[in-house]
This record gives structure tokens, C-alpha cells and sequence, in this order.
């Protein structure tokens, strides 16, 4: 519950309403989407990745698959990022469960862009950084909060 109250007290702090989702422990998204009953195109993924500028996390629907070179096209990126290995993710979010970082909270100052297929929804499931904890919460005040950047980050 640690990883879950550094998410929430966050939202509270900044006024963006949550529904907190308490679910069986999962390992993918398509697996919270399921243990939820929701439709997985509502939930959210969020991969964590390091460029020579830092940490970035890009958000794509559960239903989908991103795109490094996509990801390196939108931001004018020099060199394609690529995924945290497990040992950065545990050094860099230790508030957050590896492989459960949301999309906002942690470490101050990482880039988030997010796939325009969620920006559009009115709002989105993301993981509340454990496996067994997920919030819903509205799109655009979530957009704000990570100072996001929106495009098409998935694979065709």
C-alpha cells in the first residue's frame, strides 16, 4: 500500500478526483484489464524508458504496442530510447513496484508522452504503482499533472 499512497496522496495534493481500484495481483496490463472488468482499451501502460537526456515514461492503451522509433520521431530524440532494465527501475522508483510506475509521481523531472488514443478518452485506468492497485482517473487533468506530450506512439 506504501507504492499505492505516494500516487494518491499526489493526486490529492494537486485536486485531480481518482476512483481507486483494488484487483488480484497482475503482470501486464491486459491482466488488470481483465481482473477489473474493464475494457482494456481504457487502461493504461506506462513503459519506462533512458535517453541521453534522462528518464522518460510513455503511456499506450493496454491494447497496444509501443514504438521506439516512433517515440524517437515525436520528441526529436537523437538516438532511440530504450526500456529501464528491472535494476534502474528499482534504483530510480523505489515508491513504485518494478513494472508498476504510473505515469506521474516519483523522481521530479522525467518527460511523459503519452499515445493520442488515450488522450482522446475521457478517462483512463492506471496503475497506482503496485500490481494489485489501480486508479481512475479523468484524462485531462492526469495530462496536466505529467505535463505530457501527446502523439501517435504505437505500432501500426
Amino acid at each position: 500500500m506504501i507504492a499505492t499512497h505516494s500516487l494518491t496522496d499526489l493526486l490529492e495534493r494537486e485536486g485531480v478526483q481518482f476512483e481507486l481500484l483494488h484487483h488480484r495481483r497482475t503482470e501486464s496490463a491486459g491482466e488488470e484489464a481483465a481482473a477489473l472488468g474493464v475494457d482494456p482499451h481504457e487502461v493504461a501502460k506506462t513503459a519506462v524508458l533512458t535517453t541521453g537526456h534522462g528518464y522518460l515514461r510513455a503511456v499506450v492503451p493496454a491494447t497496444e504496442r509501443l514504438d521506439l522509433h516512433k517515440v524517437r520521431d515525436l520528441l526529436d530524440l537523437h538516438e532511440t530510447p530504450q526500456l529501464a532494465t528491472e535494476t534502474e527501475l528499482a534504483a530510480t522508483y523505489p515508491s513504485f513496484e518494478v513494472g508498476a510506475v504510473p505515469p506521474v509521481g516519483g523522481p521530479a523531472g522525467d518527460r511523459v508522452v503519452v499515445d493520442r488514443r488515450l488522450a482522446d478518452r475521457e478517462t483512463v485506468v492506471i496503475e497506482a504503482g503496485s500490481h494489485e492497485d489501480s486508479v481512475r482517473v479523468q484524462t485531462t487533468p492526469l495530462l496536466v499533472l505529467a505535463q505530457a506530450e501527446i502523439g501517435d506512439l504505437c505500432h501500426d
